[in-house]
């Protein structure tokens, strides 16, 4: 078993577009056979450098452009929003993501 992984999702407030992003990845995460090792976290884009300063993030999700850097990885991921295509291909990436932080 690999190490656990937390995903931190944000949005402009933290409720709505971010819970969008947490059930479309524990869906994913579930078909994928991980749900026991990862746990998908919500905050507004405002509380970003709060919760990672505190939480023992391992991978940042948005749906918005941030302006800092972080020293986890971090996916964009608007795409999940707007089509099949674009969200699969996030999807995959964040799999992806979660994978390499399991295998360290």
């Amino acid at each position: 078993m690999g190490k656990k992984v937390k995903i931190l999702c944000c949005c402009g407030a933290g409720i709505c577009t971010s819970n969008y992003l947490r059930e479309e990845i524990e869906d994913r995460v579930k078909e994928e056979g991980l749900n026991k090792n990862v746990s998908v976290n919500l905050c507004r884009v405002t509380d970003v450098d709060e919760t990672l300063a505190t939480g023992n993030i391992d991978l940042l999700v948005t749906t918005v452009e941030m302006k800092n850097d972080y020293p986890i990885p971090m996916i964009r991921a608007l795409g999940i929003m707007l089509d099949e295509n674009a969200a699969k291909k996030a999807l995959d990436e964040i799999i992806a993501n979660v994978r390499k932080v399991m295998e360290n």
